[in-house]
C-alpha cells in the first residue's frame, strides 16, 4: 500500500499489521477483556493488545502518506491505486463468501453476500473503504496544503492539533468518528512536519513515543484504579486518532524510517500485510476466529496465557500469509502481466 523498499520501513509494516491483529483478537472476540479479575494479564490485554491496534494503524497509514509527499499526486495516479486495490478486495471478498458458503455458513448472513460484490463501496473493511475515499481527494488535498504555503499550513495543523489532539484527552469530547477524517488529519501533520519543520533529533522523537506512552501509563492506572469505584471501563485514551497514539505510531515510524537496509525476505512478507487484514477481519472470519476458535474465556485458563496467545497470533499471521503468496502468484500470471490496463482503457475512454 505505497511505500518505498527500505526493509526497515518494510518491517515496520509487517509489526504494524501484527499490532493490529491482536487488537482484533481482544476487541472481536467473544469474552469480554472487562469480564476478567484485574491482574497482570488483563493489563497486558488492555495496554498492549487492545491499544497496539490503534497505533497499528497509523503506522500503516504513514508508510503510504510519508512516501505520497515525495511525488505528484494525480487524479489518474490516486484512481488507478484505487482500481488496482479493489481488484485484491474483491478476490478476497469472492474467495471468503465462497469458503464459508461451502464449509462454515452459520455466520453468513445475505447482507454480507450482497456486500461481498461490491466491498469498496459496501465498506466490508473500514480501513479499505476509508484509504480509497483518502486517496480520491488526495490530489486536491495534496494541492490546496501546497496552495496554503508555510505560515497557513503550519497554522492549519496547530488548529487541528488543538481540534482533536487536545480534546482528545477528555472523555465525551468531540471525536474523529469517520477513518478517511482521521487519515486527512494525518495527512496534514505529517506533511507540514515533512515540509516545513526541522527534523526531529532521535533524542526528540524518543521524546514524543516516551510522553505518548507516559500517557497510556496515566490512562492505565485511572482504568485500573476506577473499578474500586465501581465503573469498570477501558482506557480510554488509546482509542483511534487520540493524540498520545499518534506521537508513539508516527514516532515508531521516525525511527524505522532512519534504519536502512534490503531483505528479500521482509519485502515479500510485507507485501501480504494487508491481506492478513482482509482476511481475518472479514465479518464470518472475526466470529470463526475469535469467538469460536480461540475465545479468550478457554485461553485465559491456560498456563502462560500470553505467550500462548501471541503463538496462536503469530501462526494465524503466518497462514494468511502463505495464503495471499498463491493470490500474488495467480495475480502475477494473469491479471498483473498488464497491471491496471483496464483501468488505462477506461481512463482513455472517459477522459476522451
Amino acid at each position: 500500500m505505497g511505500g518505498g523498499w527500505n526493509s526497515g520501513i518494510e518491517l515496520l509494516r509487517i509489526i504494524a499489521m501484527f499490532m493490529i491483529l491482536i487488537h482484533h483478537f481482544i476487541v472481536h472476540n467473544g469474552y469480554d477483556m472487562l469480564k476478567l479479575p484485574l491482574g497482570p494479564e488483563r493489563i497486558f490485554f488492555q495496554l498492549v493488545m487492545q491499544s497496539g491496534g490503534a497505533i497499528g494503524v497509523v503506522i500503516f497509514f504513514s508508510i503510504s502518506a510519508w512516501f505520497f509527499l515525495d511525488r505528484e499526486q494525480t487524479i489518474k495516479s490516486n484512481l488507478k491505486r484505487v482500481w488496482i486495490m479493489e481488484r485484491e478486495l474483491l478476490f478476497w471478498s469472492l474467495i471468503l463468501v465462497t469458503f464459508y458458503l461451502a464449509f462454515d455458513r452459520a455466520d453468513l448472513g445475505m447482507k454480507l453476500m450482497a456486500k461481498s460484490i461490491m466491498p469498496l463501496s459496501m465498506g466490508v473493511w473500514w480501513y479499505a473503504t476509508a484509504y480509497a475515499i483518502f486517496l480520491t481527494l488526495l490530489p486536491f488535498l495534496a494541492k490546496g496544503l501546497k496552495a496554503l504555503g508555510r505560515e497557513y499550513h503550519l497554522a492549519l495543523a496547530a488548529t487541528v492539533l488543538v481540534i482533536w489532539g487536545l480534546t482528545s484527552f477528555i472523555p465525551g469530547m468531540i471525536g474523529i468518528k469517520d477513518g478517511f477524517l482521521g487519515f486527512i488529519y494525518l495527512f496534514i501533520l505529517f506533511s507540514a512536519y515533512k515540509r516545513y519543520m526541522e527534523p526531529f533529533t532521535t533524542r526528540q522523537v524518543w521524546l514524543m513515543i516516551g510522553t505518548g506512552l507516559g500517557f497510556f501509563l496515566l490512562y492505565t492506572c485511572a482504568s485500573i484504579t476506577l473499578p474500586l469505584l465501581g465503573h469498570d471501563m477501558g482506557i480510554y485514551i488509546t482509542g483511534a486518532w487520540k493524540l498520545p497514539v499518534i506521537m508513539v505510531g508516527f514516532g515508531v515510524f521516525l525511527l524505522f524510517d532512519r534504519v536502512t537496509f534490503h531483505n528479500r525476505t521482509i519485502n515479500r512478507i510485507a507485501q501480504s500485510a494487508f491481506a492478513v487484514y482482509l482476511i481475518t477481519e472479514y465479518a464470518v472470519s472475526e466470529k470463526l476466529l475469535w469467538v469460536r476458535l480461540f475465545n479468550l474465556q478457554n485461553l485465559y485458563q491456560q498456563p502462560l496465557t500470553i505467550l500462548q496467545i501471541l503463538g496462536i497470533l503469530l501462526a494465524i499471521y503466518t497462514t494468511c500469509t502463505l495464503i495471499d503468496f498463491i493470490r500474488q502468484a495467480l495475480f502475477a500470471a494473469a491479471i498483473d502481466r498488464h497491471r491496471g490496463r483496464w483501468f488505462e482503457l477506461l481512463w482513455d475512454k472517459v477522459s476522451a
